[in-house]
């Protein structure tokens, strides 16, 4: 996972997701995620997920975790804006699976989701 900051936006990168993913180590960013999108200087926040193809037959638990925890993490942290940045349809399936207070989208470029992220 690579974090940066773009003022008041926070971009997590989760190279080659599914390894991420099945490995266990996105706890950690998760934990990563909710300690800092929750500072006040926070507005917005943009996940990017790289690689979520290679999940496979794994693409159903890893929308299921995303349901459930990143649903939470959403919520807990207070931000306004979550953008997330995928190819394909990963993108659209995370916002239609991540039910939380803060205003979603999904897109494809991470300049532009930044740029929305911020308000």
């Amino acid at each position: 996972m690579q974090y940066e900051e773009r003022g008041d936006v926070g971009i997590w990168t989760l190279e080659n997701f599914g390894e991420y993913f099945q490995s266990g180590e996105i706890e950690k960013g998760e934990s990563h995620y909710r300690e800092v999108a929750s500072a006040d200087r926070m507005e917005g926040t943009v996940i990017v997920i790289e690689d979520a193809q290679d999940l496979g037959a794994e693409i159903r638990e890893s929308l299921d975790h995303i349901n459930e925890e990143w649903s939470r993490l959403a919520d807990e942290v207070g931000v306004d804006r979550v953008a997330y940045v995928a190819g394909g349809m990963m993108a659209s399936a995370v916002k239609a699976k991540v039910d939380a207070d803060a205003e979603q989208d999904s897109f494809d470029a991470i300049d532009e989701a930044v740029e929305w992220a911020r308000g």
